[in-house]
């Protein structure tokens, strides 16, 4: 397997990925799932897996959440961050995600699909007090953080393991031939939906039920398939033989 940038990167990476969603989730009010959306429908995930120097180790958390919503052509405030000292649960998603990405190659467009955030955010609080309850109230503070810090890292190598004990790389593969392939389809385009509704002439109520598998894209007129083939660069026919 080969990674698409050198391993000395990971840790700038997935500090930064990890200080955009802790950032996004407390300063800018955004839920993680929402700003993963928009991480990969911007197109800025695909640089961050291509490994994009300027992405992976060029910016901080904040910057990478700014570039994101720029891309997205969302109005947002640019606030001052507040990270944590001993790291939040969205930070350690975020960390855990890269880390995946580097390790498995895949998108992480795919890796959304089998990565379940509010498992990840509930186990990691959970877990988190129960180790909070077991140290010593004597122990001093910066001790105490340290402590937590490791424990963070921990907990996301756990993460790691069992996501890497099941992952499948023919899964990638398997996905484009579900209803959801759409949906990946436009995302490697850097299309929202409402901006490949615009581009196809298809409305955007029909693309969300093509995605969500309400409708069989097997079974769209053929100036449907044909438009959405034009707005995603791809041969109509190609598209539909993903689709069972």
């Amino acid at each position: 397997m080969t990674h698409a940038y050198d391993e000395a990167c990971l840790r700038r990476a997935s500090d930064s990925l990890g200080r955009m969603l802790d950032y996004s989730s407390y300063s800018l009010h955004y839920d993680i799932p929402a700003m993963m959306d928009l991480f990969t429908a911007s197109g800025v995930s695909a640089r961050f897996e291509h490994g994009d120097i300027r992405i992976i180790c060029g910016m901080s958390g904040f910057e990478l959440a700014y570039e994101v919503l720029e891309r997205s052509g969302l109005a947002f405030e640019r606030t001052k961050p507040r990270y944590t000292k001993s790291l939040s649960a969205e930070y350690w998603c975020g960390f855990t995600l890269a880390q995946i990405q580097w390790m498995t190659c895949s998108s992480f467009a795919l890796i959304m699909q089998r990565f379940s955030v509010q498992d990840f955010l509930s186990e990691y609080s959970k877990k988190r007090l129960s180790f909070l309850d077991s140290l010593p109230l004597s122990t001093p503070e910066a001790e105490r953080r340290e402590m937590i810090i490791s424990f963070g890292y921990s907990f996301s190598s756990d993460i790691l393991s069992e996501f890497l004990s099941d992952h499948d790389p023919e899964a990638d593969s398997e996905a484009l031939r579900s209803h959801n392939a759409l949906r990946l389809y436009r995302i490697r385009c850097g299309l929202s939906q409402s901006s490949l509704a615009k581009a196809s002439g298809i409305p955007v109520r029909t693309i969300q039920q093509y995605e969500q598998g309400q409708k069989d894209l097997s079974r769209a007129r053929a100036e449907y398939l044909i438009s959405l083939g034009r707005a995603l660069n791809c041969d109509p026919a190609k598209l539909i033989s993903h689709f069972k």
